[in-house]
């Protein structure tokens, strides 16, 4: 249902990946459709800064039916040789999202520099305020209501796999502040994509009234959206609304049945060591002209940040309780820390090494079950080639059997009769057989010799007057 350039390319591709699937399965070989190269523009991509060249961030524009616009997506593709198996960590961005960049590709997150080269990351753009989710109907300002979830569960998933090699299963997506809750979403709502899903400092309890109250209050006053109580996920107890389908809260078991990875942490609103030294290394590339400027720029933040990470504290302990009491495995890291960029990035290096080793294991389950599938195949082939013989050779004798004719006695022969002699038995014939008793002599009264049975045969030149008893001409 695809339409555009986007669609007719995807349908291409997809051709030429199942014929040259096909070819590499007949002779023992499989690989993928090119080579990976973090070096080679995809179409439509661009290198945006030098500084982002130099760390193979592509920045490429595509249209999205499921946003109904052109999108840009950052990709820093990963260097590993052709062949192998290729995974992606998608990054959401927060509430001060762009639709140039996300600002997870920039220095201030510290995720690019963190993450091992031999996996992709994907940084969608844009969607300010918009909940990464999918809306009901069109925002304020715009004129299409967007499918976020499904561009991130469908159509990037399958960008990505035509234009950068990028499987399409055990993934990992990342969310931040207001796209902390909804990456946890879009994760459960697609399993088959993502095996991981990390969170930072989100909101997880939407379907309340301090969800219904607060969302609205924060689109507006950050987004200028002014109608997302009713837009987006449908007015609160109406009918058709899904504010309880985008609630952590409510659907957080799932991940255990998925079988997903869910890593959640949150700050204490308290300032990090770490948070301290990466806002004065920042405020230091800065002329001290400045300071006076930024100083209480940077206060009034950090005082706002306190508040919001507080909020996040709250909602993350709650789910961390729920989460306990239905023994979900789902990890809860809690640490000092504000509401913004500096102290996302202190934990960076961790995080990565935690997510690494996530998607390795999670890799490593589908290798296995893969090749228990492949492996019950080959014995249930084995074992068909083996039984087919026998049944063949069954159904052989038993049409055998069923085309030799029944072995009936046979009949007796049918004794022919005329119209002038009745069918009679074999007693009745022998008493119709002539006497041989010698004629009577002249001086002998025929009477006086009676036959046996009363009769002879009809027509017989002896035949004589019947002398059957009052007996039998009784019976």
């Amino acid at each position: 249902m695809r339409g555009g350039g986007f669609g007719v390319r995807r349908r291409v591709v997809t051709a030429l990946v199942v014929v040259t699937s096909t070819a590499g399965a007949l002779i023992g070989v499989a690989g993928h459709a090119r080579a990976v190269d973090p070096d080679t523009l995809r179409p439509g991509c661009e290198w945006r800064t030098p500084d982002e060249e130099a760390q193979h961030i592509q920045t490429c524009t595509l249209y999205s039916e499921a946003l109904g616009q052109n999108v840009v997506v950052q990709v820093r593709a990963s260097d590993q040789a052709p062949g192998q198996t290729e995974q992606a960590v998608y990054f959401l961005d927060g509430l001060g999202s762009n639709d140039e960049y996300n600002n997870w590709a920039t220095p201030i997150s510290g995720a690019v520099p963190a993450y091992s080269t031999s996996y992709n990351l994907v940084m969608p753009a844009g969607g300010k305020g918009e909940w990464d989710t999918n809306w009901q109907s069109a925002p304020t300002g715009s004129t299409t209501a967007p499918q976020w979830d499904t561009f991130l569960g469908e159509e990037l998933p399958a960008y990505l796999n035509e234009n950068f090699d990028i499987g399409t299963s055990d993934n990992a997506i990342v969310g931040v502040s207001m796209s902390g809750a909804p990456a946890i979403i879009v994760a459960l709502n697609h399993p088959e994509v993502f095996a991981v899903a990390r969170s930072y400092s989100g909101f997880y309890e939407t379907n309340n009234p301090l969800g219904w109250v607060l969302i609205p209050i924060i689109q507006t006053a950050r987004a200028d959206i002014d109608n997302g109580l009713s837009a987006m996920w449908g007015l609160p107890l109406s009918e058709g609304n899904t504010w309880a389908d985008n609630d952590v809260l409510s659907r957080i078991a799932e991940a255990k049945a998925n079988g997903q990875t869910i890593i959640i942490s949150t700050g204490n609103g308290i300032p990090s060591v770490g948070e301290l030294q990466l806002a004065w290394q920042t405020l230091q590339q800065q002329p001290l002209v400045l300071w006076p400027i930024l100083i209480p720029g940077a206060l009034v933040t950090e005082l706002l940040g306190v508040g919001l990470e507080v909020g996040a504290l709250t909602s993350t302990v709650i789910l961390n309780a729920a989460a306990q009491r239905m023994d979900l495995p789902v990890e809860f890291t809690y640490s000092n820390g504000g509401h913004n960029w500096f102290s996302w990035a202190s934990t960076q290096p961790s995080d990565a090494a935690q997510i690494e080793a996530d998607l390795a294991a999670a890799a490593e389950k589908s290798a296995a079950e893969k090749s228990a599938a492949q492996t019950s195949a080959v014995q249930e082939s084995a074992a068909q080639r083996v039984v087919a013989p026998q049944v063949q050779q069954q159904a052989a004798a038993a049409e055998v059997t069923t085309s030799q004719p029944t072995q009936t006695p046979a009949a007796a022969p049918a004794v022919e009769t005329t119209p002038s002699e009745p069918t009679t038995t074999a007693a009745e014939t022998l008493a119709a057989q002539p006497t041989t008793t010698e004629p009577p002599t002249p001086t002998e009264n025929p009477a006086a010799h009676p036959t046996t049975d009363g009769g002879v045969g009809e027509g017989s030149p002896y035949a004589i007057p019947s002398t059957t008893s009052a007996a039998a001409n009784a019976r």
